[in-house]
């Protein structure tokens, strides 16, 4: 585990994604929802973007917002509890953030991580047995 983020800490890489995500999207946006995933080193990332008009789309996000969750995942995690699997970051228009972390349910992947990402996982971020969700095994 790296170093530990104070809640201040955690509240400026929030700001820095929302500042790169509302730099990136398109003139008509009005909402969008980010999903970050990982176990070990294996991630997932996606976003729905969702139009003035009411049109859904995907939109990938900028790489380095995906590199900004890891951090926060890392700064994120507990030496007893590990870290958490999942993000869910919403952004309405033009500012305005929220996000809900999964610590114990298994992340949305589309593609699951293969075998060795779980065993990763606990290297990088340990946690005790009681911690361990049973979809881990």
């Amino acid at each position: 585990m790296g170093e530990v983020l104070s809640v201040e800490e955690q509240e400026r890489v929030l700001a820095a994604i929302t500042e790169r995500l509302a730099f990136e999207l398109p003139a008509g946006w009005n909402h969008l929802q980010v999903v970050y995933g990982a176990v070990g080193e294996y991630t997932a990332f996606s976003g729905l973007l969702r139009m003035e008009t009411g049109g859904l789309y995907g939109w990938l996000p900028p790489d380095d917002v995906r590199e900004r969750f890891a951090v926060l995942r890392e700064g994120m995690a507990h030496p007893e509890r590990g870290a958490w699997f999942q993000a869910t970051f919403w952004l309405d228009y033009p500012d305005r953030y929220s996000v809900a972390y999964r610590r114990d349910t298994a992340p949305d992947f589309v593609v699951p991580p293969p075998g060795e990402a779980y065993a990763r996982e606990l290297e990088l971020f340990p946690r005790t047995e009681e911690h361990v969700p049973d979809w881990f095994e």
